[in-house]
């Protein structure tokens, strides 16, 4: 699942596709912002009735209709206030719930190169505190719509019901203070759009320490992290403090007590010439004060509605960015299973995706993997092992050349069945703070527990499991914290094996264990490798000694390929991994 960018014009197309998904909501909202502001518009105008025949009447009950119709007319005004509040606060939660699922779903699509490029504590920021804020802003919308609707109606009302002259006194002021209220969003935008930037840093900033909190306590940093952190707090608090000054210069609120005190002083003129009755002048400035409310609320719902869409715009960025990967998509052509030839016809790869050979991880390699060879990969740290397995995996795209399976090209095959049969055993490994047993099944959820166990022998972790108190539903830990590397790397390995795979990509696997824990792996998968194509990436010259062929990368490029005794005896890069091992034969001069 993903989104496209020329499917929306921009972060407000992409704001209001979510808000007409819950068009019912949304209609339900402006009806009882139109109601509660009818209602609350009526209740001046009765009450200047009444205070306007009271010398003319002669006992109390002539005006007790219009005082229950004014009692009831407001207790519906609460009772429309209320559930417009509640049909906003659950339209703001739908949208939420809707745009962070989406938001999910689309980082899940995005490519490895995406991922490479962000933070993580970034996207922890976007998926909750501005998600959180986009709620906010919907939820309370209603109540910066609101005071708009309300001087509306003043205005039509003063117009036509009341005095004309009163509403043309007015006038003026509405100008002032429609525009202090636009003058008071342009100040406010700048410090919004950086409140959410500076507290991504923080989330960013903790992110980094938690995670690194072993390597900080190694080197005893603590100091300068904290320093670290108490600089992006304070960063924030700076912005807060200048965000609160703006907020301090509110002016509509002094614009609307003069207009009130102004038109009453004059209204009071008018009464005195007898050109405007006291119940009319009462109804007029009732119906001004009514604006001090909503007035009030557009001071913090300004801020809410700017933090929304500052922070719909991140989200929305942070979608349209990049990469989405198609993992479903159908092909005719698609085997079920792989045989596992490899092919590389004249691929150039760089992390940048500039055609600048000077970047290049890869120059035009070629090179063929037949099906149920084992082959390794050997060369210098950087020389790019590990990206030809991202890239035979199509976590990358080569900038030019093809990479080819079973003599198809790679972009044919849908991503989710040629990533389940392939196995990937990473170097770095990564557990999921779960279980072993969640872990193991994590390639193949639909893994029988016979599977989990029969994969779990094979890459020799059942050995340490059983000396655990809680065995397999032993919970590893962040990151698998609570093992040892040699455990971490076994229980990858019985990832990998449990789905089964084809082909399979050891990416120096075994680095982290004992010379005899890794001689007890090999024996115990040996024949798992026999039936599959594999591709090893190790310096251990044992496990190199054994594959049927050697690929030896350098600068590039594939400089040698061959077996070990032919490499050892005509290729200078491969003898010169190994000379400080090894006797070396003479080597011999290729006619």
């Amino acid at each position: 699942m993903g989104i496209e960018q020329k499917k929306y014009k921009n972060y407000l197309w992409w704001l209001f596709h979510h808000l007409f998904r819950q068009k019912y909501l949304v209609i339900g909202v402006i009806i009882g912002i139109i109601l509660v502001t009818y209602t609350r518009t009526l209740i001046p105008l009765i009450l200047g009735e009444i205070i306007g025949i009271i010398p003319i009447i002669s006992t109390i009950t002539e005006i007790l209709p219009l005082i229950f119709t004014a009692l009831i007319i407001y207790a519906i005004s609460i009772a429309l206030d209320y559930v417009s509040m509640m049909v906003g606060h659950y339209l703001g939660l739908k949208v939420e719930r809707n745009m962070r699922t989406e938001f999910f779903n689309v980082m899940q699509s995005k490519s490895l190169k995406y991922h490479d490029s962000v933070r993580t504590g970034d996207l922890q920021a976007l998926a909750t505190y501005d998600l959180r804020i986009v709620n906010t802003m919907i939820a309370h919308g209603a109540f910066y719509i609101y005071p708009f609707v309300q001087v509306c109606i003043v205005l039509i009302v003063l117009f036509t019901s009341l005095d004309l002259r009163l509403a043309l006194l007015f006038f003026p002021f509405l100008i002032l203070y429609c525009y202090y209220i636009l003058y008071y969003r342009k100040k406010l935008i700048p410090f919004v759009r950086a409140r959410m930037e500076k507290h991504s840093n923080i989330a960013i900033t903790l992110q980094d320490n938690i995670s690194g909190s072993k390597v900080i306590k190694l080197f005893t940093n603590e100091d300068f992290e904290r320093k670290r952190f108490r600089n992006v707090v304070q960063a924030f608090r700076d912005n807060w403090i200048g965000e609160n000054n703006v907020q301090a210069k509110y002016y509509p609120l002094l614009i609307l007590y003069l207009a009130i005190s102004n038109i009453f002083l004059i209204g009071i003129f008018f009464v005195y010439f007898n050109t405007l009755s006291i119940g009319e002048l009462v109804a007029a400035n009732l119906l001004l004060i009514t604006l001090i409310d909503p007035t009030n609320l557009i001071f913090w719902a300004t801020k809410d509605m700017m933090s929304g869409f500052a922070a719909c715009s991140r989200v929305f960025d942070s979608l349209i960015k990049g990469e989405n990967e198609d993992l479903n998509f159908l092909s005719d052509k698609t085997p079920e299973r792989l045989r596992g030839k490899i092919e590389f016809k004249d691929v150039s790869f760089s992390y940048d995706g500039k055609a600048d050979t000077k970047t290049h991880v890869f120059d035009e390699i070629s090179f063929t993997i037949e099906p149920l060879q084992k082959v390794a990969l050997v060369g210098p740290t950087g020389c790019g092992k590990t990206t030809l397995a991202k890239l035979i995996l199509s976590l990358y795209q080569p900038q030019h050349g093809s990479v080819y399976i079973d003599d198809i090209n790679l972009s044919k095959y849908p991503l989710e069945i040629l990533r389940k049969r392939i196995g990937y055993i990473e170097q770095d490994i990564y557990l999921f703070p779960r279980s072993i047993k969640e872990n193991i099944s994590f390639g193949n959820p639909g893994a029988s527990n016979e599977e989990i166990l029969e994969a779990a022998k094979l890459a020799q972790v059942d050995d340490f499991v059983k000396k655990l108190p809680e065995g397999y539903e032993t919970i590893v830990g962040e990151r698998g914290t609570r093992l040892s590397g040699g455990e971490r790397q076994r229980i990858a390995i019985a990832r990998a094996l449990v789905t089964n795979p084809d082909i399979i990509i050891l990416d120096d696997s075994v680095s982290a264990v004992d010379s005899e824990t890794e001689e007890k792996i090999g024996k115990a998968i040996e024949n798992v490798l026999k039936r599959r194509t594999t591709i090893i990436i190790t310096h251990r010259l044992n496990t190199i000694r054994s594959a049927d062929k050697i690929l030896v990368l350098r600068d590039g490029r594939i400089v040698a390929e061959g077996t070990h005794q032919e490499l050892i005896t005509r290729s200078k890069d491969y003898r010169r991994i190994f000379g400080r091992y090894l006797p070396l034969p003479p080597i011999k001069m290729e006619k």
